[in-house]
């Protein structure tokens, strides 16, 4: 019962230390993790071409939409 109520404490003071403390395997996991999805070339790819695709149909579909509103 006192570790439970030493851990909500630990946990609601410094989570994240709590979390390393207790879980150091996991810990190192998630931490790589925020790493290589911050330095990864794939996010930034599908990023880049999500725009390059919706930017021209957006004003495709924008220009068509006003000339049926002037028609």
């Amino acid at each position: 019962m006192l570790r439970t109520i030493f851990k909500a404490v630990a946990y609601s003071k410094a989570p994240r230390t709590t979390f390393a403390m207790l879980h150091p395997g996991k810990a190192v996991r998630y931490r790589k993790f925020r790493w290589d999805m911050r330095h990864a070339y794939a996010p930034r790819l599908t990023a880049l071409t999500a725009a390059a695709v919706a930017l021209p149909l957006g004003l495709w579909l924008g220009r068509k939409r006003t000339e049926r509103v002037e028609e």
